[in-house]
């Protein structure tokens, strides 16, 4: 079978899809990737593990006829030049051009992943607002049509589109636990025997794309009232900054830093390495995750989780098990969850322990790259271990 996996971000196809198109490489099947970008090292990592790379031009962040005409040439061109016998295609742009486009092209199996749905479906407020909404829905029908298997990743996106009779009910329609996470690549670290935390510190992180729907301006304000309260707290924010127009600033990411509420460690291509002497794993997101992957990076690898009860995030917390969840908007609440760490740094350790074992039962990627190759017919390949494929930290590190 020769499949084309087609994405909006380039780099999702290693931190993302890497251990899916790696399954499927060692399945016996051709890959070829496409996405808006060529980057050294995603063409590096796809080499490596027997896939090719092919770019095409894509506006990620909004819709534009002119360039959107151009992407859709490029998607017809790929097709018709690679002639594959089924897309897996994901996030919300290559669906809902691709699904389109790959059935004109006769690509004979169409399969979508629908990972977060963000603001595309948010309850509209203002006119311009309510006309993109009729647009999306309309576009999201006629595009889910032409699939003939959609993935989706929590149950309250599948309810919600639905309920507006976006997904046919004809075609088979299947939730994963998110993304999954490679519990191997992201080891337990436990903190039973963490001398810092024994000794009163506790290292509150956030990682994610600096947003502000991600939660991050909450996540500093708790920050200044903890520290006020306990100057042993520590707070560290990872992640790049973004160009959508909901962005954190670089300069009040500045002054965060300037006033010593928290420290900025920027753009992380070892996240575990990062996480391994963190403590909590804290994520106040409002916005329309699938489930979000960085969390479950945090549950691998044994940490406590306070995030929101929110579309996508409820989904990485046993309420009092292995975290707590915490209303969205809410600095107040997110205080009072570190608190509680805080002021009984047992429950860390403890909850970090059961985080590790919803990473390993539910999340691991391998259960959810299963569900994902049953339904496109792909009988799995060997198990990992020696000679797995590289890691995404080894390529970019090579690079």
């Amino acid at each position: 079978m020769k499949i084309v996996v087609l994405t909006a971000d380039a780099n999702t196809l290693i931190y993302h899809r890497g251990d899916l198109i790696t399954d499927m490489a060692r399945a016996g099947c051709e890959v070829v990737t496409s996405a808006a970008e060529d980057y050294p090292h995603v063409r590096e990592y796809m080499k490596r593990i027997g896939v090719r790379h092919r770019p095409i031009r894509m506006v990620r962040s909004r819709v534009n006829p002119l360039s959107d005409l151009v992407t859709w040439w490029d998607m017809w061109r790929l097709f018709r030049t690679e002639k594959p016998d089924a897309l897996f295609a994901y996030t919300i742009k290559s669906v809902v051009y691709g699904c389109v486009v790959a059935a004109l092209a006769g690509v004979p199996r169409i399969y979508a992943l629908l990972p977060g749905l963000g603001f595309t479906f948010v309850k509209p407020v203002t006119l311009k607002q309510k006309i993109v909404a009729s647009i999306s829905v309309w576009l999201h029908q006629f595009a889910l049509r032409r699939a003939h298997v959609i993935f989706m990743q929590n149950e309250d996106d599948r309810q919600l589109l639905g309920n507006l009779g976006i997904l046919p009910e004809s075609i088979p329609c299947h939730v994963t636990a998110g993304s999954g996470v490679n519990v191997e690549e992201f080891p337990h670290v436990p903190l039973n025997e963490d001398k810092d935390l024994a000794a009163g510190t506790v290292r509150f992180v956030l990682v994610s794309r600096l947003l502000i729907s991600k939660g991050v301006e909450v996540f500093a304000e708790a920050a200044r009232i903890i520290k006020q309260r306990y100057p042993n707290a520590e707070f560290h924010l990872v992640g790049p900054f973004d160009p959508n127009p909901n962005r954190v600033s670089e300069e009040q990411v500045e002054s965060w830093v300037a006033e010593g509420i928290l420290e900025h460690h920027g753009m992380v291509r070892d996240v575990a390495g990062n996480l391994k002497d963190k403590h909590v794993f804290v994520l106040p997101t409002w916005y329309r995750e699938g489930v979000p992957h960085a969390t479950l990076e945090a549950l691998s690898m044994g940490r406590a989780i306070i995030t929101t009860d929110s579309v996508g995030a409820r989904e990485t917390v046993r309420e009092g098990k292995n975290g707590f969840l915490v209303p969205p908007h809410s600095v107040d609440a997110v205080v009072e969850a570190m608190e509680r760490y805080l002021k009984d740094r047992t429950l860390i350790v403890k909850h970090g322990e059961q985080s590790r074992r919803l990473a390993e039962d539910v999340f691991d990627v391998r259960l959810v790259n299963g569900l994902i190759l049953r339904e496109m017919g792909i009988s799995q390949g060997m198990n990992r271990g020696a000679g797995s494929a590289p890691t995404a930290m080894e390529v970019c590190t090579a690079t």
